[in-house]
């Protein structure tokens, strides 16, 4: 049986409390159940370019292909369900964007950016991710990280070079080993899961996972019947009060009850006629 839901969002973004300049770009398409944040790499040229280039990008690509394929099938290329293929897709096509953008424009030159995508399609939630923007889920009152950070310090802990809590003591967190518009390849991680009535998704920049917790993250989504804008303001304000040292953005998505179906009413009559 079909999930019969509706999807409400919200996106909120904040230069923070050093920065002069906002190289985070956020966008979305709630018909489609799309939300896109990228976050211009810091130290590169022109990171609000290969943001921007990125999200309007994706947003772009699928708007004009995900209502022509179906739901279920996996893609024989990919082993992905078909809009998640679809999706990687997207984010490879925005991969060549900033590539070509940086090789004609010689003030872009060496820009980059990281990318999260979040698609929640019948019944199907997929996420697409480069980087150290991350993607969270809260569901029955517990926050779960769903991503891993392409950086150098997730790196030392999976080979077991470092502990965590050596790598984060001797390990700069922000060095990212994955970038949309760095490498002439890009490696994209594609996460898949179903989707249940309740839950609640969190895309953020490392402008506030830097500056909290999760344990912080996870006592604001506790408090119950929040909307998401107000919600949304609470986790920018956290990051601000822990520091605000870069830009800030969150976007959020939370999968509601859907409106009661008349088809047995609709069943009805036709028996009746």
């Amino acid at each position: 049986m079909p999930l019969n839901y509706q999807l409400t969002t919200h996106l909120a973004t904040e230069v923070g409390n050093v920065r002069t300049n906002n190289e985070d770009s956020l966008t979305q398409d709630v018909s489609l159940g799309l939300l896109v944040l990228a976050d211009g790499m810091g130290g590169y040229n022109a990171g609000e370019v290969a943001s921007a280039i990125t999200t309007a990008t994706i947003l772009q690509v699928m708007r004009a292909q995900l209502p022509k394929i179906g739901s279920g099938e996996r893609d024989p290329a990919t082993g992905y369900r078909r809009e998640s293929a679809l999706l990687k897709s997207a984010v490879e096509t925005a991969h060549q964007a900033v590539l070509s953008r940086a090789s004609i424009d010689p003030s872009c030159t060496g820009m980059g950016t990281t990318v999260v995508a979040l698609l929640i399609h019948r019944g199907l939630v997929t996420i697409a991710h480069v980087g150290d923007s991350r993607a969270y889920r809260y569901r029955a009152g517990k926050l779960a990280q769903i991503t891993r950070d392409h950086s150098l310090l997730e790196e030392l802990i999976a080979s077991g070079q470092y502990s965590r809590e050596d790598a984060s003591r001797f390990v700069r967190k922000n060095i990212v080993t994955r970038a949309l518009g760095v490498d002439a390849e890009i490696n994209i991680d594609i996460i898949e899961e179903p989707a249940q009535i309740g839950d609640l998704y969190l895309l953020c920049s490392d402008g506030l996972t830097d500056m909290t917790s999760d344990e912080q993250i996870q006592q604001i989504m506790e408090i119950r019947g929040f909307k998401l804008d107000l919600l949304a303001r609470a986790l920018v304000n956290l990051a601000l009060q822990g520091g605000g040292k870069d830009n800030i953005s969150v976007a959020l998505a939370r999968l509601e009850p859907g409106p009661p179906s008349n088809r047995p009413l609709l069943q009805k009559l036709k028996d009746w006629f």
